[in-house]
């Protein structure tokens, strides 16, 4: 009833505008019933008013497809001037940009009201973040309202220390949803047997709406795999987001574009690194070029800006013979947290990750691309273990799915993992979302690339 409700005023106060824009674009009555009928109709049909827990990019994605039908159908009627035409598509442009505003807008004002009220089930690392992007995105319509723990499972330590979220046991789920009046459940136990499983739902059977189950993801399962219905028993069909060619022109000239920007900036970043370098006695090159693991397995060399001291890789090997915690640290993650080879310019550019910016160049250059799987050194090869064929598969990009969830917080197989998902579920819309999550880490400051 509430959903319906919103729906409601979400496509009067649309109306409204709708109608104001045509008269500002001097748009004749007689076509403003028609026009109305196919914007509407087709934004209907792409759900816009189908209130659901999704989140912005499936709106944003949903409401661009209404609005490129909406283009190309009304080439089907007659008008006498092309000016004419481009007024109507400004005016599906508007009502597209309208549209995506004002149901973010009021889903964040009305959210106390419309959001479902949710338990997860589990108290791992994989219900911890699937909490976390309801809590944090106000778009989703999700409020979480806590957790049940199940027997033996091991409970993720920011959960542990977050006072948003409180964890039930298991024996108090009957009393907890009545008590809280739980809309939805989202089963987030993807290591749980099948019995596990079947336990959790009887125990669930008729007493909520709603509810999710998070799987285990493995390498047949992708946003791309389909659901068929054989004969009763369900099967999974494997397919991945292969680049085709036409996905592969745009994605090239999208680089091509970004390539260019990139090195328009490099210029003045140079030479303002070249001086604060200078001026704190270091005369050695600002550049440095290091070998890394391309598309096909080809080796390529990356530039970086210099940000630790002369001959780093031989340092390192003095450290990590020299003390034990080094080495271990190194050897599991690849990296060292606090790295006393980073000079002071080295470490402003890191935290602003401004020391990738010279790759660029290697993007213009085909290298890489601006969005792709992080470039492995060679000697990570051989612990990148089963990920290695589908991660050199791609471009190595200046930013990934590992830059864009976590960044330096995020350990190295669990880099490899979110590269293969990349590979996997590659769209262009997925490369528009990890570009501005990676805009907004670097302006925020959350971790460095």
């Amino acid at each position: 009833m509430r959903e319906n409700i919103y729906a409601v005023l979400l496509f009067v106060m649309e109306l409204i505008i709708f109608y104001i824009s045509c008269t500002i674009l001097d748009i004749s009555n007689q076509l403003v019933l028609k026009i109305g009928i196919l914007w509407f109709g087709l934004i209907f049909i792409f759900k816009h008013y189908k209130i659901e827990s999704t989140l912005v990019w499936d709106e944003i994605r949903d409401d661009t497809k209404s609005f490129l039908a909406f283009c190309l159908l009304i080439l089907v009627i007659d008008y006498s001037k092309i000016s004419f035409y481009f007024r109507i598509v400004l005016l599906g442009f508007i009502m597209l940009v309208i549209s995506i505003i004002l149901n973010r807008m009021l889903r964040i004002v009305l959210r106390q009201y419309l959001a479902r009220r949710t338990l997860i089930i589990g108290t791992g690392n994989d219900a911890y973040r699937v909490a976390s992007i309801s809590h944090n995105n106000r778009f989703a319509l999700t409020e979480v309202v806590g957790f049940i723990k199940v027997k033996n499972e091991i409970q993720a330590l920011e959960l542990i220390n977050h006072e948003k979220f409180r964890v039930y046991n298991f024996e108090s789920l009957d009393s907890i949803l009545k008590e809280e009046k739980i809309d939805q459940v989202i089963i987030a136990i993807p290591q749980a047997t099948r019995e596990q499983i079947d336990t959790v739902s009887k125990k669930l059977f008729g007493k909520v709406q709603i509810i999710k189950v998070l799987p285990e993801l493995n390498f047949t399962m992708t946003f791309n795999s389909k659901i068929n219905d054989f004969d009763g028993e369900l099967l999974i069909s494997t397919s991945r987001g292969k680049l085709g060619f036409v996905e592969n022109i745009i994605k090239r000239l999208v680089d091509i574009c970004a390539g260019l920007a990139g090195c328009l900036l490099l210029i003045p970043l140079t030479l303002y690194v070249s001086h604060k370098n200078k001026k704190n006695g270091d005369t050695d090159p600002i550049f440095f070029k290091q070998e890394r693991i391309g598309l096909h397995g080809k080796p390529i060399y990356i530039y970086k800006y210099r940000s630790m001291v002369p001959n780093a890789e031989v340092v390192l090997e003095e450290l990590m013979e020299n003390d034990p915690a080094i080495r271990e640290e190194y050897l599991k993650n690849k990296k060292i947290v606090n790295d006393p080879r980073i000079t002071e310019v080295g470490n402003f550019l890191r935290k602003t990750s401004l020391d990738e910016f010279p790759q660029f160049w290697n993007v213009l250059k085909g290298d890489m691309s601006l969005v792709g799987p992080r470039p492995y050194l060679p000697r990570e090869k051989e612990d990148m273990d089963i990920y290695y064929d589908s991660v050199i598969e791609c471009k190595p990009g200046i930013t990934g799915m590992w830059q864009a969830n976590g960044r330096s917080d995020v350990g190295f197989e669990d880099r490899c993992k979110l590269d293969d998902y990349y590979y996997r579920n590659w769209s262009l819309g997925l490369d528009l979302i990890i570009i501005y999550k990676t805009v907004k880490s670097v302006f925020y400051g959350k971790g460095a690339l």
